[in-house]
């Protein structure tokens, strides 16, 4: 007979003692999800010995980092399977993106930022990551149409109409044919009125499944809240968005999962100049830019009542190195964006 005394069984053990008590107290099924999702992530390794490192230990693990990082260099590029990004203009800037670091990319409304997002996904897809892509509004044929229009060039109404002339379906042939040589993809989470406890489960689910090296949110704003923060914050916005922050942050650091989030400007930051832009614009809680390790602020101008294809870009923040600006050229009509040709600024 199993020794269920021994210390290592006895661990798991009470946690499924806990679980039955919480279930037939009938707790709240999104707190419930939220704490065992915690309890799994510490038996799976994020335990608080952990968090330890000695002096004398450091130095030890820093020479076994460099040479992971001198076997690294001395792949092929294409084989490396770095978060680096798309442009050049950003890859200037910004290294590539480390376990559990946390990107904010801020916009105002109709700005780009989603567009951004899945120019991100597609391109660390086709470097052989898993890329998961939670979107709380876009539905999926929206999302699928974005990604045919932007892989093919066939316009979105044209998509959405089946209007289709030419070589239009022989276009979208060719793309499922070379989007699935792929080495990675995407898994498309679509979550209207998910909370963030719900989110994070899913996420913790994924990555057991081996489908999440990383995660884009679109966007923050749009977590429903959860009947554990209705309970803590009430209606304070600003409280229960620091808490999503809190509760992503903490699954990309525990899992060593990149994630890059999306939030919306405030009203000032969206009526205001490109050159007085930061990220204070940047709406609800200050969480949002003091959890990031990276923000970046995008801008076009409207003109004559409507937006720029010139993007104006702002790293604001940056833990992995430098600050700055450039401009990019965003084609709506095609869901992409691109450096515009020439030396980098």
């Amino acid at each position: 007979m199993t020794n269920y005394t021994t210390p290592e069984l006895q661990v798991y053990l009470a946690l499924a003692q806990e679980v039955m008590r919480r279930v037939y107290s009938e707790e709240d099924a999104t707190d419930l999800n939220k704490w065992l999702g915690d309890e799994v992530a510490k038996l799976g390794g994020a335990k608080e010995e952990s968090a330890v490192m000695t002096w004398e230990d450091s130095f030890d693990q820093y020479e076994a980092i460099i040479a992971k990082r001198i076997e690294l260099a001395k792949l092929d590029p294409s084989l490396r399977k770095l978060f680096d990004w798309p442009w050049r203009t950003w890859n200037a800037l910004i290294d590539p993106m480390e376990p559990g670091m946390l990107a904010a990319i801020t916009a105002g409304d109709g700005q780009g930022k989603t567009i951004v997002a899945e120019c991100l996904g597609e391109y660390w897809a086709r470097r052989g990551h898993h890329v998961v892509f939670v979107h709380y509004e876009l539905n999926r044929a929206v999302m699928l149409d974005r990604r045919a229009a932007r892989q093919t060039g066939i316009n979105r109404r044209t998509l959405k109409n089946a209007d289709f002339k030419g070589d239009d379906m022989a276009r979208l042939d060719e793309m499922r044919k070379r989007l699935t040589l792929w080495d990675g993809g995407i898994t498309y989470l679509h979550t209207p009125g998910w909370s963030m406890e719900k989110t994070v489960g899913a996420l913790r689910s994924l990555r057991a499944a081996g489908l999440c090296d990383v995660v884009l949110i679109d966007y923050l704003e749009k977590a429903a809240p959860s009947t554990r923060q209705v309970k803590l914050f009430g209606g304070n916005t600003f409280q229960r968005e620091a808490d999503n922050v809190e509760q992503i942050k903490n699954f990309g650091e525990s899992t060593e999962t990149p994630l890059v989030m999306l939030n919306q400007m405030s009203k000032a930051g969206k009526t205001g100049r490109f050159d007085t832009m930061d990220r204070s614009g940047i709406r609800g809680a200050g969480e949002k830019s003091e959890k990031a390790n990276i923000v970046i602020l995008l801008h076009r101008d409207k003109i004559d009542g409507e937006y720029s294809k010139v993007v104006d870009v702002m790293v604001d923040k940056n833990t992995l190195g430098a600050t700055g600006t450039f401009t990019q050229i965003m084609v709506p009509e095609r869901f992409d964006i691109a450096d515009i040709q020439g030396p980098l600024p």
